[in-house]
Order: structure tokens, then C-alpha cells, then sequence
């Protein structure tokens, strides 16, 4: 299937709008790395006021070039751009680079340029990159659309929004000696959406990593479906900036005042199986890992090192950074103390006892013993490991050269991963040499080592769980009741549904609720307790009360006739105090129910990654812990285990201190169920299922409330 992205990435000609030969100007820089790049199509300098540039033929407009142009990229003053856009679809460009910036970023008149050259592209079916973006390098049609010094072929593949960080990126590679297959500057991203980049990179074969840095994800929900679809063949390391408090948002239900753009982007991020990163140094220390190491079946890691120290600074990152550091089973510990101190442990971490230092073969040694091991998933040395011939005598070092060469043999014999933390990291040792040229991670901080080694077992753990998932089809399905509610909803100016409204759309999913009765008076309410017969919950139920317990009309536990009649009359005074009598349509009477855990379901649709479900205990885990999971809907069966399992709460519904575990089956389904809500009715901006009280058979949902976008 070709790839509707391919004449952008491999075009058979280019034209710059507003090329330039004045040095240092961005259009003259782009236009001297495409020609000193190599770039073997054709090329058509555009600019009206010159007859030549860099000793070719300039034309006055795009328009005067009589054969058909694949990629155009623009450098020109804003108030130009349409005509630009414009003239560039006539003359049949598959694609169009912006790098003019000032438009949407800056305001509503740079948004009204960007819609018209939006219009303009879309009726032709040409694709906008940028604008605000600062270019492109494809190694494929040796086009360097970057301004940036020729750049080294390689497998690494970055998308970014951000020009100066590309400049960076491309700054550390060099430096690395790394090389790329694609560069993408996305900048404001108003045509090309991230999600369809990243399509394309995975499809490319020459694609081994995709780096990332991203600010605003838009489509957020079709990023991570695309991603967990990439991850199947190939990782992704992500930046993804604005970790902080500033940008969180407010909103009328618990689960959007929880649901900060931050937790919600991590969550979604390691939903799709996406490492993320905080800096660019870390990103290229674990795109390094992911392109020689080999992937491991799981999280389980040996330590060695000559010394106890450093062990157990390294068996404290490990498992701060999710390695497990098993005990070593006995007959791999017999196999392993031969070549240790005398009386020194076996079981892992493992200390050599100072034998390495005058005899390093005895590394191999321990490292193949672990290796053999089915049990263990890689290995992580650390110490001083290359400078023993600095610190014990000058011919160890021969030796430290022969026990990396036989390193590099295991880990191509096992197929299994080894890392290398030592001080003598950035010093020119032949020992290290060895190990870093045959792909071998050698780095100066045991925490750096520990995070990479878990980026590559949690990548191949997320690997083999997407590999099995079954996604839920994203496709809404209508409901003609829901979108009948929904209008009349709207038709009387309101956005919150009433309860009974929010339970029937609740009921057509298939969720099971509490029995309830609406009360318009007191005898209707004395009855509705005469049916039941029970402890019963009584709410009050109006278009211009959202909050009811804030207003007064709530009541609970009431167990006469008497005390029923009393509190429709109390409740129905509070919400005069609100609102008029005509605008209460009556009180909600329900069961109490039966005992068990409070929790908190919900959905938020967020600006970046649309439907987004919450899940987390109630009461003080989420007024003051705020002990809560979120997924991008639509939720796999694997994404509502982890969702309520990595809460920190979680063994409470496991059943502690003589509890009984309580129906997580049940908690699973209103989630599922929710989800399919979410993916249904776009319309709808929020639902809080606050509490649902989870028992040891079923679950009840005692309140709900679903807002209208």
C-alpha cells in the first residue's frame, strides 16, 4: 500500500518560495543545505526580484515553471502566504513546508491566515507541514530542508514541534556520530497531524527509533492508537514538555479537576507503550540502547561489580526504576561462586570480592553464568570496570581489553542485554572502546544506566502485551433515544442532565443501578418508602442544582415514613433558596445501599487526547490523596486491569486486615461500559459516577452526573 505521505519525504522536485542568497537568512540557509545536501531532483528558486541565485535560474513565480512541482517550501512574510498556498496547489504540489511563523501562535488574525490556507490545501488534497516549523531532512531523497549542516544517514527518525530543538537534536548526534532517516518540524501542525507522521515512520523501513518532542498533542486519542500500532515493530522515546501545574484546568467534576494535562499525557503516553523522557541527552542514551541492544523477555537484572557499594547504589536505581532483582536460583549461584572471594554471597547483587581487579576474565565468567540463566533478563555492570589497569597495574589492561571482546561475544551468544556503569565512562580506555563500538551501553552514572536497561525490558514488556490486545472498535455507534435526550437537553438550555436523565442513558448501557422513584410531593415520597421498605437515600432532583449536597438536598438513612415526608419538605425549602419551585421537578428516593468500598469513576474529554476514563477509591484517597488512574478511551481489558491495579489503594479492594476482596469483575464492567459511553456520545464533556460502592458481589452506582460539551 503506498503511503500518502511519500512525494513529501521523496519528491521528484523542489521549489522554495522566497529563496534567498543573503547569508544567514532562513531562506538563503535552507536553500544552501538542500543544494550542498545532495538532493538529486530538480530545484526551482522562487523569488520576484531576482533573475538568479546561487547560479541557477530564479523565477518570479512558481506559476512560470512549466512542469509540475511535488514539494514546495515557503519562507515569505505572512500577509503573502495565501496567494502562496494558492498559486503552489495550481502549480500541483503533493505537499507544502510553512516555515513562515506569526500566524496562529500569535493570534486570531495569524488563525484566520492559517483557516484560509487550510481551505485552500484541502480542496487539492495537498499536505501543509508547519506552519512555524523549521523543515525537513529526508536521507532517502538526501534532501536537507534544515538549514542545519549536512547530517550523517543513520535509523534514528525525530518528529518535533519545536525548530531549536530539532537544532539540538541534530547537534548531539553529530557529536555521537548518529544518523537519521527522517527529521520532521512539525511547528503548529494545522495540516499533517503527528499521529499521521508517525504512520509514516513506521512504515519506513529505514526507521529503526522514532524520537519525539512534542508540547500540545493534538488528536491525541489517534496518537495513541497509531503509536500502540508502531510499538508492535518499533519504539518510540518521547519529550513531552509542560510537566507543571500551570497547565492544569478546573472544571466542574471531580474527574477534571484531577485530571491535569500532565497526568493525563503520562498516563496516555504509557498507555501506548511510549517512553517518555525529560531531556535530550536521556533521550539519546536510551535511542542509543533501543538501536544495538538486543530486547529482553523481561525486568529481571544481575548486579555485579568489584565492590558492595556501588551494588547497592545500583540495586536501589534498578528497582526505583522498575527491574526486579531477583535472588539467583540456587544452581545458578553454585555455578557462580568459583569465581568469587571466597565466602562472598552468590545470590544477586553479586560482588566479586577483588578478584576482577587483578583477573577481569573472571567477569565473563559471571556474566555468561547469569546469561545462562532463563531466569535472568539482562545484566548490569558497574564499578570501575576499564580503569582496573589505572588502579591495580598497566598490564591489566590487556587483560580488560580480552574480557570486553569475550562481553560483547556473550551478549551476541545469549541475546540478552548489557549495561556498563563505570567512572572511567568518558575516558579514552581501549577496554570501553571495544564495548561502546560493538553496541554495548557504557555510560558514567549508575541511575542513567538503570533508567535505559528498564526503558529497554519496559519496551519489550509493553511490546508483547500490545501484541495480544484486542482494541474496542473506535467507531461511534448512534443511539436515537440518547441523541433525542440529548436535544432536549439542549432545547431547554442546559448542559448538565438531570439524574434520572443520566441513569437511563446509564441503563441503555447495560449498567446496573440502584431501583430509584421520583417523588414530586411528600406523599409520593411517604409511598415510594412504603414500596421499598428500607433505609432509604433521598436527592433532589433540578436542571439548576448540580452540586445537591452544596444545596442542601441530600439526605441519607432514613428509615420512617415520618422522616422521609420530613426531608422532601426540608430539601425542597433548600432548593427554593436556589432556585424557583417550578424549576425542581421533584426528590430521587433509592435504597442505602449495603457496606463496602467507595470509588470514583469518571470521563473527561480532554483538549489533547479526547475521551479520557478515570478510576481511583473514594473519600480521602481522592479528596486528599488523589489516588487515581486514567486511559484514553476506547479501554482494552488490559488497560482496565492496569488502570485499577496501579492505583496505590489497590490492595484494599484485594481484601486486608480480615476484609473480604471486594468484586473488581463488577468495577471492570462499568468501565468497559463507560468507555463504549465515551467513544458513543462525543457531546458529552464529563460523567462522575460518584460514589460507586464496590461489594463483595456487584456494585452500586449511587450517584451520577453527566455534563453536555
Amino acid at each position: 500500500m503506498s503511503q500518502p505521505l511519500e512525494k513529501v519525504f521523496n519528491p521528484g522536485s523542489v521549489a522554495i518560495i522566497g529563496a534567498s542568497e543573503v547569508p544567514g537568512k532562513a531562506s538563503e540557509r535552507r536553500t544552501r543545505s538542500l543544494l550542498e545536501g545532495g538532493y538529486r531532483g530538480e530545484v526551482y528558486l522562487i523569488n520576484p526580484k531576482r533573475t538568479q541565485l546561487f547560479s541557477r535560474k530564479a523565477y518570479p513565480s512558481i506559476l512560470d515553471i512549466d512542469k509540475p512541482v511535488d514539494l514546495v517550501m515557503i519562507v515569505i512574510a505572512p500577509r503573502l502566504l495565501a496567494s502562496a498556498v494558492a498559486e503552489s496547489v495550481k502549480a500541483g504540489a503533493k505537499g507544502i513546508i510553512i516555515i513562515t511563523a506569526g500566524l496562529g501562535e500569535t493570534g486570531d488574525d495569524g488563525k484566520k491566515i492559517e483557516a484560509e490556507i487550510l481551505n485552500e490545501a484541502a480542496r487539492a488534497g495537498t499536505y501543509i507541514i508547519g506552519p512555524n516549523c523549521s523543515g525537513m531532512f529526508s536521507a532517502s531523497a538526501d534532501m536537507n530542508l534544515l538549514g542545519v549542516p549536512p547530517l550523517k544517514k543513520g535509523n534514528l527518525s525525530v518528529l518535533a514541534q519545536s525548530g531549536n530543538i530539532i537544532d539540538s537534536l541534530t547537534h548531539y548526534a553529530r557529536m555521537r556520530d548518529l544518523g537519521f532517516s527522517r527529521v520532521i518540524s512539525a511547528g503548529n501542525a494545522i495540516g499533517v497531524k503527528f499521529h499521521e507522521y508517525l504512520s509514516y515512520l513506521a512504515d519506513d523501513p529505514d526507521t529503526k527509533v522514532i524520537l519525539a518532542y512534542l508540547e500540545g498533542i493534538k488528536n491525541g486519542d489517534e496518537f495513541v492508537a497509531v503509536a500502540r500500532e508502531t510499538v508492535k515493530t518499533k519504539p518510540i522515546v518521547l519529550i513531552k514538555a509542560g510537566r507543571t501545574k500551570a497547565g492544569m484546568r478546573a472544571a466542574a467534576s471531580h474527574t477534571g479537576s484531577l485530571a491535569g494535562d500532565d497526568v493525563i499525557a503520562d498516563a496516555a503516553l504509557r498507555q501506548a507503550g511510549i517512553m517518555r523522557v525529560s531531556n535530550i541527552d536521556e533521550l539519546f542514551d536510551v535511542a542509543q540502547a533501543f538501536l544495538t541492544c538486543p530486547l529482553p523477555k523481561g525486568n529481571r537484572v544481575v548486579i555485579l561489580s568489584e565492590g558492595g557499594g556501588d551494588n547497592t547504589i545500583a540495586a536501589d536505581n534498578a528497582e526505583k526504576h522498575g527491574m526486579e532483582v531477583p535472588v539467583l536460583a540456587e544452581i545458578t549461584q553454585e555455578k557462580m561462586r568459583p569465581f568469587l572471594l571466597g565466602g562472598m554471597p552468590a545470590s544477586n547483587p553479586i560482588d566479586y570480592g577483588g578478584t576482577a581487579e587483578e583477573n577481569p576474565h573472571m567477569i565473563t565468567e559471571c556474566v555468561d553464568v547469569a546469561m545462562q540463566d532463563d531466569q535472568v533478563d539482562g545484566v548490569f555492570i558497574t564499578g570501575f570496570f576499564g580503569g582496573f589497569k589505572d588502579i591495580i597495574a598497566p598490564h591489566i589492561g590487556a587483560l580488560e581489553e580480552q574480557t570486553s571482546r569475550e562481553l560483547v561475544d556473550l551478549v551476541k551468544r545469549y541475546q540478552k542485554p548489557l549495561f556498563v556503569h563505570t567512572s572511567f565512562a568518558r575516558e579514552p580506555m581501549e577496554s570501553l572502546q571495544i564495548l561502546k563500538s560493538n553496541g554495548i551501553p557504557v555510560l558514567d552514572s549508575s541511575e542513567r544506566t538503570a533508567q535505559c536497561l528498564s526503558a529497554l525490558m519496559r519496551f519489550a514488556m509493553n511490546q508483547q502485551k500490545i501484541m495480544k490486545m484486542k482494541t474496542p472498535p473506535r467507531k461511534a455507534e448512534e443511539n436515537p433515544y440518547i441523541k433525542a435526550l440529548f436535544k432536549k437537553v439542549r432545547d431547554e438550555g442546559r448542559l448538565n442532565l438531570l439524574e434520572t436523565e443520566s441513569r437511563d442513558l446509564l441503563h441503555h448501557y447495560g449498567m446496573a443501578l440502584p431501583e430509584a422513584r421520583l417523588a414530586r410531593d411528600s406523599s409520593e415520597a411517604g409511598a415510594a418508602y412504603d414500596e421499598f421498605g428500607q433505609p432509604l437515600a433521598m436527592k433532589v432532583v433540578s436542571p439548576d442544582i448540580v452540586h445537591k449536597s452544596d444545596s442542601g438536598g441530600v439526605r441519607l438513612g432514613l428509615r420512617t415514613r415520618g422522616e422521609v415526608e420530613k426531608s422532601f419538605s426540608e430539601i425542597l425549602a433548600n432548593a427554593e433558596k436556589v432556585t424557583r419551585r417550578d424549576r425542581v421537578l421533584g426528590v430521587l428516593l433509592s435504597p442505602m445501599a449495603s457496606k463496602g468500598q467507595e470509588c470514583i469513576i469518571g470521563m473527561v474529554r480532554d483538549p489533547q487526547f479526547g475521551p479520557v476514563i478515570m478510576f481511583g477509591l473514594g473519600g480521602i484517597f481522592v479528596e486528599v490523596l488523589k489516588d487515581v488512574s486514567f486511559r484514553v478511551a476506547p479501554l482494552t481489558a488490559e488497560d482496565i486491569d492496569e488502570m485499577i491495579q496501579e492505583i496505590k489503594g489497590y490492595r484494599i479492594l484485594t481484601g486486608i486486615r480480615g476484609e473480604k476482596p471486594k468484586d473488581i469483575d463488577s468495577l471492570k464492567d462499568i468501565l468497559s461500559k463507560l468507555s463504549q459511553i465515551a467513544i458513543d456520545n462525543p457531546e458529552i464533556q464529563e460523567v462522575d459516577l460518584n460514589p460507586v460502592i464496590v461489594h463483595e458481589r456487584g456494585a452500586s452506582i449511587v450517584d451520577s452526573r453527566i455534563i453536555l460539551g
